[in-house]
This record gives structure tokens, C-alpha cells and sequence, in this order.
């Protein structure tokens, strides 16, 4: 019954800490720049996620099931759209996934409670009160960027943006980003840069 639903999906959440988090947006980045991520969020997600037939199944909150991807068949425009679980953020309530479409990808937020699904620049590094998140985002074709969104109810707000290629670090605090910064082309090195919070605005030095 359902209790015991219930059951196998707090034993499930529990498996998670939040250091298991953080390293599979470590990985999650790693993983677009082509590298074999171990272990699987897949098997971190538990009954919660399943690939069949080339399909991502993701099971929400109240049980139902979240479909993406057709297998691949090849859509109206000769593309074909993958999608990958990249993370399983239970402390956030959201599932992480990567959608690749020809040289393009996205990153989808999934939140847990309802399905609902947000598209970001890439992998969300939350702050510690789980207020906001970070993205950051090298992509020669399509632009990079680094973004800051406020996690509202059913929603996300976009808080700052800068269109320059970034690579992300961690949150100091709650008002405090450190990251990587290219100046035009994504060569040599970043910049490290801080990026903080006060009042309304964020600044990026």
C-alpha cells in the first residue's frame, strides 16, 4: 500500500547527505565536459528514476511519473533530444537532468513535489539556506553566463546575470559566490571572481 510507498521513498531520501549533493553537481559539470561520472545518479535515485527504452522516468512525490525523451526518434527537424538524470537533489526537492539536443544542452530542473520544470544555464549550486542557486555555463556556440535565481514558491526568479563564459566555485555564505570568470574566450585560465549580495543587489568583482 501506500505506507509502504511511503517508506521505500523516505529510506531512499534519507541515502542522500548533502555532501552526496554537492558532488554530483561536481560531476554533473564534469559530465558535459564528456567525462564518465561514477556513481549514477540513477542508482543514487533509487525507485525515483529509471531509463526504459532510451525514456526518463522520473517519479514524483505524490507517485506519478514524469516522462522525458521518445527514445529517439529523430524529431520534425532531424534533431533528437537525450535527457539524462545528472543529479537527485532530495534536500531540494528537485531532480537535476541534462537535455542534449544535436551540439545544444540544457540543463532542466524537475522539482519533486509537482513536475514542474525549470530550464537553466547549468547544474544549480545552491546556497547554503537553499534559497537560491547559482549556474555557470562555457559554451562557445550558444554563450555562456553565470546566473543567480531566487527560489520562489512554483517559481524561479532570475536575480543576476552576466553573459561572460564562468565556471563555478562555492558559496562562501549565503550572499557570497566565488567562481571563474573568462574575459572573452574561454583560454588559459579564469578569472576568480566574487560574486555578493547586499540589499537588492548582487555585484560581480
Amino acid at each position: 500500500g501506500l505506507s509502504m510507498y511511503a517508506l521505500i521513498l523516505s529510506v531512499a531520501l534519507a541515502a542522500v547527505s548533502p555532501a552526496i549533493e554537492d558532488a554530483q553537481i561536481a560531476n554533473a559539470e564534469a559530465a558535459l565536459t564528456g567525462k564518465d561520472v561514477k556513481p549514477n545518479p540513477l542508482t543514487l535515485a533509487g525507485s525515483r528514476a529509471r531509463v526504459e527504452k532510451g525514456v526518463l522516468l522520473l517519479t514524483l512525490d505524490d507517485g506519478k511519473t514524469v516522462r522525458l525523451g521518445n527514445g529517439c526518434t529523430v524529431t520534425e527537424d532531424g534533431t533528437c533530444a537525450t535527457y539524462t538524470l545528472s543529479a537527485f537533489l532530495p534536500s531540494h526537492g528537485v531532480f537535476v537532468v541534462e537535455k542534449v539536443e544535436d551540439e545544444n544542452y540544457d540543463i532542466i530542473v524537475i522539482e519533486m513535489a509537482n513536475g514542474k520544470q525549470h530550464t537553466v544555464d547549468g547544474p544549480p549550486h545552491y546556497t547554503p539556506d537553499g534559497k537560491r542557486f547559482a549556474t555557470c555555463r562555457v559554451d562557445e556556440m550558444n554563450g555562456g553566463g553565470t546566473r543567480v535565481w531566487r527560489v520562489a514558491p512554483g517559481r524561479y526568479v532570475q536575480e543576476f546575470a552576466d553573459d561572460r563564459m564562468s565556471v563555478c566555485g562555492n558559496w562562501k555564505d549565503d550572499d557570497t559566490f566565488v567562481l571563474g570568470v573568462y574575459p572573452a574566450e574561454p583560454s588559459g585560465k579564469p578569472r576568480p571572481m566574487t560574486l555578493t549580495h547586499k540589499g537588492d543587489a548582487w555585484q560581480l568583482r
